[in-house]
């Protein structure tokens, strides 16, 4: 799933067949099982090719029945069975599936998160690679009528690591002195950028750390469907939080100076051709008018960052002291 921030690369057109009943039945349960399934292509030679991977339920609001007809996955293969094979080099993914498939509105958050991603991977060098894909799930027993949807493959936090010469690390209950100065930086702004308030480094909620070969711990954000930008009709804020929408931002990072900021200030405005070229390119599936009302949310950033009075106002005077 190599998929660069700079260019776009069409999707993969698959299906995966599985006990496609049986799987979407168990997701409530907190022993989830690993499924059986049949990944299938058509290769580069116009060959079929088949590879024998397993599907497993995951995530948390969207897993459960009662908000989402179909969860999010995860998808693995042994090394033998995805050796050649699109899966290569990647021995498990998370799929990330419209939570309703009939509906084509949540069909439209997929596009937008995906794109979410992408622009991600422009302002942060560490970063969870995607890849759009078109996907046919199957019930291998006959059971359940097919279901074909745009979903993303999204990468896990193992091959983050791995491509980024970090090591993955479960630690809960850090404050903001724990992990580098600037990606917490970077994390804290792109979150108040996307009105994202449902994030904690302390809780590893929406965050996940890594730790460089100096022994020192950065930040990496995932997981953007309850954002402004996206404006999931799911998506809420926390009543704690004193505002109504998540469209209204709030910035819930460290309390630093002017100062402070600015290196992380220059570094944003310095991606900001590449993300308006981003977001300026149609996206086959993407409704436009979703596609430039989210760019314009996003526009909103930049007359913040431009003017010190209302980036004291929104940024410097609305922070957490010691952690989220």
């Amino acid at each position: 799933m190599r998929n660069r921030s700079s260019r776009r690369i069409p999707p993969l057109t698959v299906t995966i067949a599985t006990n496609l009943r049986d799987l979407m039945r168990e997701r409530d349960s907190t022993e989830l099982q690993w499924h059986g399934a049949e990944l299938s292509y058509t290769d580069a030679d116009g060959s079929t090719k088949k590879v024998a991977t397993e599907l497993r339920a995951r995530g948390h609001f969207r897993r459960q029945a009662r908000h989402c007809s179909f969860p999010p996955l995860f998808i693995r293969a042994e090394r033998e069975a995805r050796e050649n094979s699109v899966l290569q080099g990647n021995p498990r993914l998370k799929i990330v599936t419209p939570c309703r498939p009939a509906s084509a509105e949540y069909q439209q958050y997929i596009y937008l998160e995906y794109l979410m991603y992408r622009t991600y991977a422009i302002v942060n060098e560490v970063h969870h690679r995607t890849r759009l894909a078109k996907i046919t799930y199957t019930d291998s027993l006959d059971r359940v009528k097919p279901i074909e949807v745009v979903a993303f493959f999204l990468e896990t936090e193992e091959e983050v690591a791995d491509n980024n010469d970090l090591e993955a690390a479960d630690q809960a209950g850090a404050v903001f002195e724990d992990v580098v100065a600037e990606p917490l930086r970077r994390v804290s702004l792109w979150n108040y950028w996307i009105g994202n308030t449902d994030w904690s480094v302390a809780a590893l909620h929406n965050i996940e750390l890594f730790r460089n070969a100096t022994g020192d711990y950065v930040t990496v954000a995932y997981d953007y469907d309850w954002s402004g930008a996206v404006n999931a009709r799911y998506s809420f804020p926390n009543p704690m939080l004193g505002i109504r929408s998540v469209r209204d931002r709030l910035h819930r990072g460290p309390c630093l100076s002017a100062a402070d900021w600015a290196p992380t200030i220059a570094h944003y405005t310095a991606k900001r051709a590449a993300i308006d070229t981003l977001w300026s390119a149609p996206l086959p599936g993407l409704d436009d008018r979703r596609r430039l009302d989210t760019k314009a949310y996003l526009d909103e950033l930049w007359p913040v960052l431009a003017d010190p009075a209302k980036f004291e106002r929104d940024v410097l005077k609305k922070c957490q002291n010691v952690g989220n």
